[in-house]
């Protein structure tokens, strides 16, 4: 699916357009014209349908030379693994989640504890990566001409990022679970889930400066997308906390 001049929608589970396995999370094609990156990479249990998208939008996954992930939630990063495989790309993962992703650490990931809520497949495992490189605030992935700069927004998890797209011709923020339309959020019931970090994420993300969001899940927009940061803002400035997303 064809978003933007540079982003395109090439993995989506049941909680939005339904064009890969059910249970992936938004999976986005960034096109930096001489390679191309992936922003998280689904749950890997069916990653033929994310390739078969790609090279049904025109590109070749062999140039995909990163895969960058918001976070090591099995729906965002269960599929790099895979994709690693195929393509020979780099995966980048915040912080110690590099380290989750390539020894499997189910348990630093609440994977046994989603799996027992029946959140996944009883035999749903996560796969290793060969290799992941970490991630901090700030760093500057480039993508062919296009450049996305890392931002720390911890709150649905402590290891979580964000990545803002900044060209000539658009900006955007490609959010993970920070933020959702109408202002929502996804607090979840894991050890690392912080509604504190959430607020001061949300306070940063609303000092930048961006059209479209991005989310890992449910509506996209393409344009006027900080209104919804600054949806949930006010009701956490109200003294209230915004409705749950339902994956």
């Amino acid at each position: 699916m064809h978003l933007t001049d540079r982003v395109h929608l090439v993995g989506s589970g049941q909680s939005g357009a339904d064009i890969s396995n059910p249970y992936d999370c938004h999976i986005y094609l960034v096109d930096g014209g001489n390679s191309l990156g992936l922003v998280d990479a689904g749950a890997g249990i069916q990653p033929d349908l994310i390739l078969k998208n790609i090279n049904e939008a025109g590109f070749d996954p062999n140039n995909i030379e990163k895969i960058v992930l918001t976070h090591a939630h099995a729906d965002h990063a269960g599929g790099a693994a895979s994709l690693q495989e195929v393509s020979g790309a780099e995966v980048l993962a915040p912080g110690p989640s590099a380290t989750w992703l390539v020894q499997a650490d189910e348990t630093a990931i609440s994977l046994p504890r989603a799996r027992a809520g029946g959140t996944y497949p009883t035999d749903y495992r996560l796969k290793p990566c060969a290799e992941v490189t970490s991630l901090a605030d700030g760093d500057i992935i480039q993508i062919g001409d296009s450049r996305l700069e890392t931002i720390a927004t911890s709150g649905h998890a402590a290891a979580h990022v964000s990545f803002l797209l900044d060209d000539s011709n658009e900006s955007g923020l490609f959010g993970g679970d920070v933020v959702f339309q109408n202002g929502k959020i996804l607090l979840l019931a894991t050890p690392d889930c912080s509604i504190q970090a959430l607020i001061a994420s949300m306070r940063r993300l609303s000092k930048l400066d961006f059209d479209a969001l991005f989310p890992g899940h449910g509506g996209i927009s393409l344009h006027r997308g900080h209104r919804h940061v600054d949806a949930a803002l006010r009701i956490f400035d109200a003294g209230r906390i915004p409705p749950n997303y339902e994956v």
